[in-house]
């Protein structure tokens, strides 16, 4: 699982509007009307539109408008581009990007006049809504990961082992990151009975919950050394030694959580050259 953190200013609209209307300069103006996503959280969706509104100037003359996904480094945007609406409204629909995390969505209106940018918006980019066991048996002692989507961004998610509905041992919490994603190892210790369970997931903030099957069985794998008796399962971090003590131990490891932030400048001054294309960053791309 990929995780990104978004670089990208406003500002990169002007060098976006250099691009697609031959190097018109943008006007230096405050960000104006916002946009609308629709999802703002993905979920697995291919695609996602935008809409936006006033793209027409005091004549009743619609213009054209632009929107884009606020580049990286050295790429070209995708732009979509289209006269507005004869009440200067408009949609435009956008491919989502293939990595998880949060990027910024631009958008100018093109008066002929001159250019006038929208309000950027964050399009939070996840995988679809549920989780997953990387196994549906395990053993005593054994490990295996998880992962997840579809929960409140930054939100702690509690792991609970369920069997018929009846919760049989917690687990501790988890750390969503920014874009409502989970990840980490659950341990196995002997406490639990022989048979089958549910692994339930719950946002503690939102309520959202969600649920994958495992069966515990009567498997060889050996305790550690020392191992003092009966001891409680647990989440832990992957790359930590596992620690037998009794009750949960949970991997707080909701991916790299993504920290947004911006970069400032001026809309004009990035639309003056192609050099100022470099300014208008998407994200820069957390390693797993």
């Amino acid at each position: 699982m990929k995780f990104s953190k978004k670089l990208a200013g406003a500002a990169a609209i002007g060098a976006i509007a250099a691009l697609a209307f031959g190097g018109t300069a943008a006007t230096a103006v405050e960000p104006g009307d916002p946009i609308t996503l629709s999802p703002e959280i993905t979920l697995g969706a291919e695609s996602f539109t935008v809409t936006g509104a006033t793209c027409i100037d005091e004549a009743g003359t619609p213009g054209t408008y632009l929107v884009a996904i606020a580049p990286a480094d050295g790429e070209e945007p995708e732009i979509v581009s289209d006269v507005a609406g004869e009440d200067g409204s408009w949609t435009a629909t956008l491919p989502t990007p293939a990595e998880s995390g949060v990027y910024e969505v631009v958008a100018a209106c093109d008066l002929y006049a001159g250019i006038t940018e929208y309000a950027s918006a964050d399009l939070l980019v996840s995988a679809a809504a549920g989780v997953q066991l990387d196994v549906a048996q395990a053993d005593h002692f054994e490990s295996f990961g998880f992962s997840g989507a579809g929960y409140a961004p930054d939100e702690n998610v509690r792991v609970e082992f369920r069997q018929n509905g009846e919760v049989v041992e917690s687990l501790g919490t988890v750390q969503a990151n920014a874009v409502g994603e989970i990840v980490g190892d659950i341990t196995l210790g002997n406490t639990l009975a022989y048979g089958e369970y549910d692994v339930y997931f719950i946002g503690e903030t939102s309520g959202t919950e969600y649920s994958a099957p495992l069966t515990v069985t009567d498997g060889t794998v050996a305790p550690a050394p020392g191992d003092p008796g009966n001891v409680g399962g647990g989440v832990t971090p992957p790359a930590e030694p596992i620690n037998y003590a009794p009750g949960a131990k949970l991997a707080n490891t909701g991916g790299e959580n993504f920290a947004p932030f911006a970069i400032a400048g001026g809309v004009a001054a990035l639309a003056l050259g192609a050099g100022a294309l470099a300014l208008g960053r998407r994200k820069a791309h957390a390693a797993e």
